[in-house]
């Protein structure tokens, strides 16, 4: 598919004043003389500047404005897991502070792009899994290098034609916030926990270690697929006061290990170790719903399992979480060469208050209940993300400001001449988007891809691409949609001999990256995530599982998806 006419696609190198690499320091806590420094944890997923665990450097170290920022800059991710690399946002506050060598920091030509725009465009490759491509990996951190970051493409509008799509951006994001109803559902946790904690005078308190076994997880590397082995629960599955199972990887396990580490609905996992010291013991208790499947956890964490005659999970998950439960292990946690840790051993010695059991199943039930409504309120936000997903796509792509351009003609040609001529003087290598901006992409992938997405297809992967085809040619060849968490229709799936031929080069063993690779293209709206149901042959109950399958005729677009969003945040393609 063909950009505008009026949009050039160039190279970020090509757009920026400069590209500027932070530097390492050790970071400690506030104190006079200085200076908050943004690091990898300061830009959230959804492309936002956060300031939850923010630390400081001393000032000395600032040389100058080398590694400061200033408001309307972008922070890029350039090192860190591979799957967070590329995170980007606009740093959109006044005052002092700098940035950790973890961080890239692109100060914009402004008469070139707006800052929200490219951090957008930015943010999207990275949403889609394109930036970790184009990194390069170590023993357990990815890093992008200036020189790759400077080489990106990128599609480029006028910057009148920039500033209506973020505009419409802002929008969206404003009707999508859920932020007020979980700060109001923590609120709510909080009031029903003083209820407990206060009640109970501190001498009264009983040591941790009176009323559970604790033992530390594994440390088998997770490289072993969901049909050999067996989900291991890391940090980023306990990391929301609840355990989350999105995101699994797996382990192969003896049966004596599979026995010593399994999780019962008796349990807290806490986090023991990490670089970020608010991240340690953080904890999330193993529900019902949890224990009934097959899982571990990894060395990170520590497994609590509590005497629930005397202690509920739920209830101690909720404390130490608190205020009450990170001043109970302040003293608990050690940090050495920038490593926090909460041994065992320094965790048994907590003391925490310990209600009669009555109070704790009440409470148990009331944060239960609020956890069901956390989990609509995720659905929800899942569903808007993925509107807002492919309004991002359909904006970056030129299709949702046509007719706006169709209106101003005039200012978009008087822009794109003035922008031409600043390309020029900065020696760019301008192509004409309209003309050399067809992708190729072959027959069968061709039938899945919503033509407004058609330009990202250049920014997939290799492997990504033979993925959506693969899975193209499977689908039609069967004519189902692809069970992925059934193991054996997914086993066959990346065993099918043509799957196999087309994935060969990429070596052996890719089940757990097939499957990453198909929710990537599911949220880039090249095919479609669903969920089917399916009967249980053990318990005969109906199971409701995740499948992927191709776009229907009427879905070749989506772009009711995102019409619909428009109408509701009144955005009028005929205004201004």
């Amino acid at each position: 598919m063909k950009l505008p006419e009026s949009w050039r696609e160039t190279t970020v190198g090509n757009i920026v004043i400069d590209l500027q690499p932070g530097f390492a320091q050790k970071p400690g806590e506030e104190d006079e003389g200085t200076t908050p420094q943004i690091r990898t944890h300061n830009v959230s997923p959804d492309g936002k500047i956060t300031f939850e665990g923010i630390k400081h450097i001393s000032a000395s170290v600032k040389e100058g404005e080398r590694y400061t920022l200033k408001k309307g800059d972008v922070i890029f991710n350039n090192t860190n897991s591979e799957e967070w690399v590329g995170k980007t946002a606009v740093f959109d506050q006044e005052g002092e502070y700098v940035f950790s060598n973890h961080m890239t920091r692109l100060r914009v030509q402004r008469e070139l792009v707006i800052p929200e725009y490219l951090a957008s465009y930015l943010h999207q490759l990275w949403a889609i899994g394109y930036s970790k491509t184009r990194a390069k990996r170590w023993i357990s951190q990815a890093g992008i290098e200036t020189s790759a970051l400077a080489s990106f493409k990128i599609p480029l509008p006028t910057l009148p034609e920039q500033q209506r799509i973020v505009d419409v951006l802002r929008q969206a994001e404003a009707a999508q916030n859920q932020q007020l109803r979980r700060l109001q559902l923590d609120l709510v946790i909080k009031s029903a926990l003083d209820r407990l904690v206060l009640s109970s005078a501190k001498p009264e308190w009983e040591q941790l270690g009176t009323l559970v076994e604790a033992r530390y997880g594994t440390s088998v590397s997770a490289d072993a697929t969901a049909e050999s082995g067996v989900a291991v629960l890391r940090i980023p599955n306990v990391m929301g006061g609840e355990v989350d199972t999105e995101d699994l990887k797996y382990v192969d396990l003896t049966q004596i290990e599979l026995k010593r580490l399994s999780l019962t609905s008796a349990d807290v996992l806490i986090v023991r170790s990490n670089g970020n010291p608010d991240y340690v013991g953080r904890s999330a208790p193993i529900t019902e719903d949890i224990a009934k499947f097959a899982m571990v956890y990894a060395s990170y964490l520590i497994r609590l399992r509590t005497d629930t005659t005397r202690l509920l999970p739920e209830y101690l998950s909720a404390f130490l979480n608190s205020a009450y439960g990170r001043a109970a292990m302040r003293n608990a946690i050690r940090t050495t060469a920038g490593q926090s840790n909460l041994s065992g051993e320094n965790l048994t010695k907590v003391k925490l208050p310990v209600p009669p059991i009555a109070e704790q199943e009440w409470f148990r039930d009331f944060w239960l209940q609020v956890r069901e409504l956390r989990q609509l309120i995720a659905k929800s936000e899942s569903i808007a993300n993925g509107l807002r997903e492919a309004l991002s796509v359909y904006a970056l792509s030129g299709e949702l400001t046509a007719v706006w351009r169709d209106k101003h003609t005039t200012e978009v040609a008087d822009a794109a001449n003035a922008r031409d001529a600043l390309l020029r003087q900065r020696g760019a290598n301008i192509i004409n988007a309209s003309a050399e901006g067809v992708i190729t992409v072959t027959a069968q992938a061709d039938a899945t891809v919503r033509p407004a997405r058609h330009w990202l297809l250049g920014e997939l992967s290799e492997f990504q691409r033979q993925v959506l085809v693969a899975f193209s040619e499977y689908c039609e060849q069967t004519g189902n949609p692809l069970l992925a968490e059934d193991p054996d229709v997914f086993a066959g799936f990346c065993d099918d001999e043509q799957v196999a031929e087309r994935l060969q080069a990429f070596g052996p063993t890719l089940n757990n990256r097939i499957r990453r690779t198909l929710g990537q293209l599911a949220a880039l709206g090249l095919i479609a995530k669903v969920t089917l149901p399916k009967q249980s042959l053990e318990t005969g109950e109906r199971e409701y599982l995740k499948a992927f399958r191709p776009l229907r005729p009427e879905e070749s677009t989506r772009l009711a998806d995102v019409e619909n969003l428009r109408k509701a945040l009144g955005e009028q393609e005929d205004s201004a």
